[in-house]
């Protein structure tokens, strides 16, 4: 069994403590993470943001040679199969919240810097608006949104729609050429927050072979803080079994961008997708463990990464 977690922070760390931790890798599994740079800091410029990028793709360059001897940077699927056949993890770099991305050289040059996978937003910005409750008027994917997503039709690039708003979503479920992913994200019929999917959105991205990352965030687990355990947690999963199907869900769990509070009982003093797995394999199939802990996420990069 493959472990894959389509949304990681942990970059932001690095410096500090490696990329690959106890706590966020997998011990038991070789695992593959979308390591995300996280470029939309509230007080930054959209120089500051572009700054920040740069930053990251030197830290990531730096720790895929400080840890080569357990992890690999990948770009395409072989190079993922490289890697596990290693006996090695995997890090695919992606960008969350593209503020200081104003321009299609700016979002070429990530491209050439090894990211697949792009978040448009986080707060809104010069491309989209966010899913973030502000009052803003959801005025969907700018002129300059429409362009980059053009560009990254052309590129290859995978979209993650996970903060843009609700009118941003349709614009570009629309017009992107690749399936679009959430790649961290739950269900707003089960929590209300306006960063969790709605149905018609979850079976938008089912219907167009994208993927879901289930988020570990616990204001998106449940509405009601008491609430907020690994069994509600993976009421979204039984949700979207029950709903569409065991082929287009895994995890997502913005380790490292969540304060460090996660559904109750799964901690950082170990691997918390380690834990996932243990309270799974007391409650689902053999066959839904292996397809959410990696083997979804992997049947959809050998197609479209």
């Amino acid at each position: 069994m493959f472990v894959v977690d389509s949304h990681c922070d942990s970059i932001a760390m690095v410096g500090n403590q490696p990329l690959v931790n106890p706590y966020n890798y997998s011990k038991k599994y070789q695992q593959l993470q979308m390591v995300a740079m996280f470029c939309a800091h509230p007080k930054d410029t959209k120089q500051d943001s572009w700054n920040r990028a740069q930053h990251y793709i030197d830290v990531f360059n730096k720790a895929m040679e400080d840890e080569k001897d357990v992890v690999l940077p990948v770009r395409t699927y072989a190079d993922i199969e490289a890697a596990f056949a290693a006996g090695k993890h995997a890090a695919l770099l992606t960008v969350e919240g593209g503020l200081g991305f104003n321009t299609v050289e700016n979002f070429r040059a990530v491209w050439e810097a090894g990211v697949r996978v792009f978040g448009v937003t986080w707060l809104s910005n010069d491309m989209a608006k966010s899913n973030r409750d502000n009052g803003e008027e959801d005025t969907g994917l700018s002129d300059l949104g429409r362009e980059i997503v053009a560009e990254g039709n052309r590129l290859g690039m995978i979209f993650d729609v996970s903060h843009i708003s609700d009118k941003s979503f349709w614009d570009l479920a629309e017009i992107a050429e690749k399936p679009i992913i959430a790649t961290h994200s739950n269900f707003r019929t089960l929590c209300g927050h306006t960063r969790n999917l709605t149905d018609d959105m979850a079976r938008q991205i089912v219907k167009g072979d994208g993927m879901i990352g289930l988020n570990l965030c616990t204001a998106f687990v449940h509405d009601d803080p008491e609430q907020r355990t690994v069994e509600n947690f993976f009421r979204h999963l039984d949700y979207f079994l029950e709903h569409y199907d065991e082929d287009h869900i895994g995890f997502g769990g913005d380790i490292d961008g969540v304060g460090g509070e996660y559904p109750a009982p799964v901690n950082e003093g170990s691997s918390i997708h380690d834990q996932l797995i243990e309270f799974m394999e007391k409650h689902y199939s053999t066959t839904v463990i292996e397809k959410v802990a990696g083997q979804n996420y992997l049947n959809f990069l050998k197609k479209y990464l």
